[in-house]
């Protein structure tokens, strides 16, 4: 008999006021270790440390995020150590420890302080490499506790991000069934309605709906769900199309006017189901009754003429076939 082998997370749980719990939680999964490494940024260590300090750390240490640069001291500091990593913070801290674990090949759980994108739970760190943006292929956590309380103390916009990062999978599945009918590229159908399936839930809230306890729990579930279709597929496939080469593109070729990831993606994904797609799932009227289009207007420094131009480049970014390649 012949099966897929697949890590999924060990622990995962999200629940109110739970930060202070993390020996608890740990323990309960049956999660044992000599010791625990947290990194994070200092100013989020200091605004929960009252919770922080209920968990003993061997070390903790303090970065900035989002840069390859600093990851070598985090691999310094855990390599000779039997500890568990914890990551508490945003997607660039997350992404650090990602990718200083999975080279050192260390256990790791993260604790986002944030729901900005998909870095709590997927195979891809997305670092500043000598000024641009690089992505990294990374084992995925063994874990993620979320507390709603963190993260509806977060940024509304960085909560809106994540929702459009997330919805982007709606996208990025057509993207892959178009491959598969056009040049016959392979669909891993069980990552693929797992991609689908994350998004689908999160399209019936509305603005006033934002930081409730349900929308999180859904948001959560869909940005694990998406992580877990690109651990069985062993690609990205189910989460990254048209629209994320466009805000690579956009990284790499125009740093200067680069912003938060998702919105940057949300932004070239209205344009391609407007434009292109007929908006099958109504996504254009999703993120107009959330806030998403709003902020949009205000954040990307992009508008619909400049679509065009970043098409190209957006080709150059990797081979994958898309929607791109009939324009």
């Amino acid at each position: 008999m012949f099966y897929n082998s697949i890590k999924t997370p060990v622990i995962m749980k999200t629940g109110r006021k739970i930060l202070g719990n993390i020996n608890y939680l740990l323990n309960d999964a049956h999660l044992f270790f000599p010791a625990k490494i947290l990194v994070t940024q200092e100013n989020l260590y200091e605004l929960y440390r009252e919770d922080l300090d209920k968990t003993e750390f061997e070390k903790i240490l303090f970065i900035k995020g989002g840069n390859v640069e600093e990851t070598a001291n985090i691999m310094a500091e855990c390599r000779e150590s039997d500890a568990l990593i914890i990551a508490f913070g945003g997607g660039s801290v997350l992404d650090a420890v990602k990718y200083s674990a999975s080279t050192i090949d260390k256990p790791y759980i993260t604790i986002p302080s944030a729901l900005s994108n998909d870095a709590i739970y997927s195979t891809v760190a997305r670092l500043v490499k000598n000024g641009q943006k690089v992505g990294f292929d990374v084992q995925p956590p063994m874990g993620i506790i979320v507390d709603i309380d963190v993260i509806r103390n977060s940024p509304r916009e960085l909560l809106l991000a994540g929702i459009a990062d997330l919805v982007s999978n709606l996208s990025a599945i057509q993207d892959w069934l178009l491959s598969h009918n056009e040049i016959g590229e392979p669909i891993n159908e069980l990552a693929f309605m797992l991609a689908k399936e994350s998004a689908m839930p999160i399209l019936h809230y509305s603005e006033e709906d934002l930081f409730s306890d349900k929308l999180i729990l859904d948001l959560v579930n869909g940005l694990i769900t998406s992580g877990l279709s690109m651990s069985i597929s062993g690609n990205t496939r189910g989460a990254s199309g048209a629209e994320h080469m466009i805000s690579h593109a956009i990284d790499k070729y125009y740093p200067e006017k680069a912003t938060i990831h998702g919105l940057q993606v949300g932004w070239a994904l209205q344009i391609i189901e407007k434009r292109y797609r007929g908006d099958e799932y109504g996504i254009n009227d999703f993120f107009e009754r959330i806030g998403i289009k709003k902020l949009i207007e205000e954040k990307v420094p992009f508008r619909e003429e400049d679509f065009d131009a970043l098409v190209p480049l957006a080709k150059k970014i990797r081979k994958r076939y898309t929607i791109l390649n009939k324009i």
